[in-house]
């Protein structure tokens, strides 16, 4: 939980790098793809693969814990790295989005019909005996369809997971400045993350900023489109 608030307090005080960065991807997600998978690795390395790190490996963590300036170093190198590999892989990135959300899926959904319903002892033996080997085949022939089919839509899905992370830290930021220019206590400020009050908040601002994100990128595009055809 320590680690946790630290990484909080990290992502508050970044608010100068990181609210532009927010604001630009829910504005423009859909219509630079490039920059904003950019960007999207940047968001990525610095609050998913940061704190992995941070958490995993005690000398990053000794070397990290020196001095503020050194947090601040790391936090914009992985950052910077994330972008870069984002950036140059972005097409295998996505491929990998769609196959593992779809095989995932599918996963899930076969295994509860198939428990569910007890449809297994129906079957031949040879499907019984084989039967994982069998649903791993399905669920990845559906991964490699849904790899190949986000891939042609990059740009979406890029976009709708911009605007994802960029809601929900967009929202982290804002209500934690808020709370903390009215309480003027940080460990107030990163634990009200962990109240179910706090999370509320938190869930429904990054639906309603999320969603108009969503209008603005797509929603408009199709209207705008649809106005000049007329």
């Amino acid at each position: 939980m320590e680690n946790a608030n630290q990484h909080l307090w990290l992502l508050l005080e970044s608010w100068y790098v990181v609210i532009p960065i927010c604001i630009f991807l829910i504005f423009a997600a859909r219509f630079v793809e490039k920059v904003s998978v950019s960007l999207f690795g940047f968001l990525l390395g610095g609050f998913v693969v940061y704190p992995i790190i941070y958490d995993r490996f005690e000398q990053f963590r000794q070397w990290v814990n020196e001095s503020q300036i050194t947090q601040y170093v790391a936090f914009f190198v992985i950052g910077v790295l994330c972008a870069i590999a984002l950036y140059v892989l972005f097409k295998v990135f996505v491929f990998l989005v769609g196959f593992f959300a779809a095989a995932g899926v599918i996963y899930y959904l076969l295994d509860f019909v198939i428990k569910r319903f007890e449809i297994l002892p129906k079957m031949n033996e040879f499907v019984q005996q084989n039967w994982f080997v069998i649903l791993l085949g399905i669920c990845a022939a559906f991964g490699v369809f849904a790899g190949l089919f986000a891939m042609r839509k990059s740009s979406s899905v890029i976009a709708t997971l911009s605007l994802l992370a960029a809601s929900v830290i967009l929202s982290i930021e804002v209500i934690g400045w808020v709370y903390f220019v009215s309480s003027k206590d940080q460990e107030k400020t990163t634990a009200l993350f962990s109240s179910t009050a706090g999370l509320v908040v938190l869930l429904t601002l990054s639906l309603v900023i999320f969603a108009f994100g969503i209008y603005f990128n797509f929603s408009r595009k199709r209207k705008r489109q649809k106005d000049e055809t007329d």
